[in-house]
């Protein structure tokens, strides 16, 4: 099944949000305070690319419903 692009961006932004969610449990849950750090910075990196792909997903293709942070 090949996906097209606004199906493609569905699908990265829904990774992008629970990889965002992962490091930030990780964080949380980790002793080590340099890994805690590493998985804070992953998980704004992957905030801030999630939201861009919202904003295509908005702007170019109309999509508005209940899409999440």
């Amino acid at each position: 099944m090949e996906l097209n692009t606004r199906d493609f961006l569905m699908k990265a932004l829904l990774n992008e949000q629970e990889l965002v969610r992962d490091y930030q449990k990780f964080s949380q849950t980790t002793e080590d305070a340099e890994v805690a750090q590493i998985f804070k910075e992953y998980a704004t990196t992957d905030a801030l690319r999630a939201n861009r792909i919202k904003e295509i997903l908005q702007n170019k293709y109309g999509v508005d419903q209940d899409l999440q942070n």
